[in-house]
């Protein structure tokens, strides 16, 4: 993918971002420090919505040698373990992030409503699952191995995790709006 495309998505998110954390709450709003956190841990952890609203920071791993891996249940009550930057986990921390807290109903309006705010053409996705896949999509542009990007993601079949990404079909990375 040109340096080009993948730094113009990388900003658009980046926006989207600043956008929402500078943006005063809305009459009525009452989750908005929440949703800041459901975004970043869907955007830069590419966790799945329901990952991200029950992720525990008591959870991270004993070991100081496995600092910022934190056990996460995920889809059908598997457990994997998860990288979570410590600029993700301060951001988190200032925002008192708890577990449960917000729903991925109430994150999925969020996203709308942020989508209106700032005119965005409905024809560009702009869901819950769509920060996972620029997640995915960054990262395997970037050289993670398939399946390395399959345990992060917490796919069972490393075919799922191939649908994130097609080198060749331009229209999938346009769709999938990879970030840094």
């Amino acid at each position: 993918m040109p340096t080009f495309l993948l730094w113009y998505f990388a900003f658009f998110l980046q926006q989207i971002w600043d956008y929402i954390i500078s943006r005063p709450g809305k009459k009525g709003e009452t989750k908005k420090n929440e949703h800041e956190c459901l975004f970043l841990l869907c955007w830069k952890a590419g966790l799945r919505i329901t990952e991200a609203v029950r992720f525990d920071l008591n959870m991270e791993h004993q070991n100081p040698e496995y600092r910022g891996l934190y056990l996460l249940r995920g889809k059908r009550s598997k457990e994997r373990w998860i990288y979570i930057s410590p600029e993700i986990i301060k951001e988190l921390r200032k925002r008192n992030w708890k577990p449960n807290t917000a729903t991925r109903f109430g994150f999925f309006k969020f996203l709308r409503k942020v989508r209106k705010e700032l005119n965005i053409a409905e024809n560009i996705e702009s869901e819950p699952h769509t920060l996972r896949r620029c997640f995915a999509t960054y990262n395997a542009l970037n050289g993670m191995p398939l399946p390395v990007l399959q345990k992060v993601l917490g796919h069972t079949r490393i075919s799922t995790t191939a649908l994130y990404i097609k080198d060749s079909d331009l229209s999938n990375l346009v769709k999938f709006k990879p970030m840094r």
